[in-house]
């Protein structure tokens, strides 16, 4: 019982968003060099599965937005699921829907974290960078829904071979895109794969400046009523 307790009160602070960041980062970073091997696969629907969880669990307060967004969640992992045990059972651009359904939600539901009433806590600011991370991975679900629609959408340098392969070259390209680097080892030749490329650049250079902008106005607003600073 004080366990669960714990817990709970884990998931109602902000501390919940430290545990959402710390996913994503090896999500992004840690495993994908290990992804041709089976355990690192494995693992990577492991932590999918805990980037989601612990998102619904540090940011939704509601009954019905929980339920609402369990089902979506269930979903996406099911079809994430499905697709790891049977890749050869068409569900490439459905898995890449749900997926891309349901980090749009977790997106809006950590902004609603990150930016609700009351000073700033270095929570938050990590909350913040988790949703520039949760952007760079939506936009790979854009792509690959876009690539698996079209599969002559992208220019590879060197195809990949695996749906691993081209999942893990389609996030490196979002994030590429996302910080505006453009290596150019992958080209986007499909008009729809450009187009959400360019809207891609366009929100890596709009969201830090407007993030800036709203954290600096909601600590000075904060100041100003008297709150005191908490971590």
């Amino acid at each position: 019982m004080m366990a669960r307790r714990r817990l709970a009160g884990l998931w109602t602070t902000d501390r919940g968003l430290t545990v959402l960041l710390g996913s994503l980062v090896v999500l992004i970073f840690v495993i994908p060099p290990f992804r041709s091997r089976p355990e690192a696969t494995l693992l990577v629907q492991i932590f999918f599965t805990l980037v989601f969880v612990s998102g619904l669990s540090a940011t939704t307060t509601s009954r019905a937005a929980r339920v609402g967004g369990i089902v979506i969640v269930t979903t996406a992992v099911g079809l994430h699921w499905l697709d790891y045990f049977n890749p050869h059972a068409g569900l490439e651009v459905w898995t890449a829907l749900g997926r891309l359904l349901a980090i749009g939600l977790l997106t809006v539901l950590v902004v609603r974290q990150v930016f609700r009433e009351g000073p700033i806590t270095v929570q938050r600011i990590q909350g913040a960078v988790a949703v520039y991370l949760l952007l760079g991975l939506a936009w790979a679900g854009v792509y690959e829904m876009i690539r698996g629609i079209s599969p002559s959408a992208f220019r590879f340098s060197e195809a990949p071979q695996t749906r691993a392969e081209l999942a893990s070259s389609l996030a490196y390209y979002s994030f590429v895109t996302l910080t505006t680097m453009g290596y150019g080892d992958i080209i986007p030749v499909h008009p729809a794969a450009r187009s959400a490329a360019i809207l891609e650049a366009l929100t890596g250079q709009l969201f830090p400046a407007i993030l800036i902008a709203r954290l600096v106005a909601m600590e000075l607003t904060a100041r100003d009523r008297g709150d005191g600073p908490r971590r």
